[in-house]
């Protein structure tokens, strides 16, 4: 941004053609702090700050929401959900790979080597419309996430069947 606006200045400058000895002075200096602009490496873009506790509590949600639409039998629901648990599992591993709790491991190798079978498993039977298939992919799906929790010694936070809903206003129930 500052080299555009020291780049419009040299021009401006250089079109006017009445350039008196401050302003010759002046053009060799903002030359300089172009070329020394020019010079440095290129800053990558921040990456927003996403707290991994977060993540899980969206993870978490995003669980127990499936396990709703799964129990309705509303398959639809049940895809969209699982959709967004990938897509939230996907978050944690991009904005939170390097995460500490699980140091010297990668929390961005460990997630999806406990979580892609399950996963799987969980997309096999929703796709099967299998009731049976897919409490026992979600019981899975929560084992991987203890294991995981166990791994960053965190296990005393164990994932399970939601007993009642999370949230309650939105429908899990298929349309008539």
């Amino acid at each position: 941004m500052r080299a555009l606006a020291l780049i419009s200045l040299l021009l401006a400058c250089t079109a006017c053609g009445k350039i008196d000895q401050g302003g010759a002075a002046e053009i060799v200096q903002l030359r300089a702090e172009l070329a020394a602009l020019k010079s440095q490496p290129a800053q990558p873009a921040p990456t927003p700050s996403v707290e991994l506790g977060q993540q899980m509590l969206e993870l978490q949600i995003r669980h127990a929401r499936l396990w709703q639409a799964g129990e309705a039998r509303n398959w639809m629901l049940t895809q969209f959900q699982l959709a967004e648990l990938r897509e939230s599992f996907k978050g944690v591993v991009e904005l939170n790979g390097d995460h500490a709790a699980l140091q010297p491991k990668r929390l961005a190798e460990v997630l999806p080597a406990m979580m892609d079978a399950p996963l799987a498993k969980m997309q096999e039977a929703v796709d099967a419309q299998d009731a049976a298939g897919f409490e026992a992919a979600y019981d899975a799906v929560s084992g991987g996430c203890n294991r995981c929790h166990e791994a960053a010694d965190h296990g005393f936070l164990v994932i399970q069947r939601p007993q009642t809903p999370v949230l309650d206003n939105l429908r899990s129930a298929p349309l008539p």
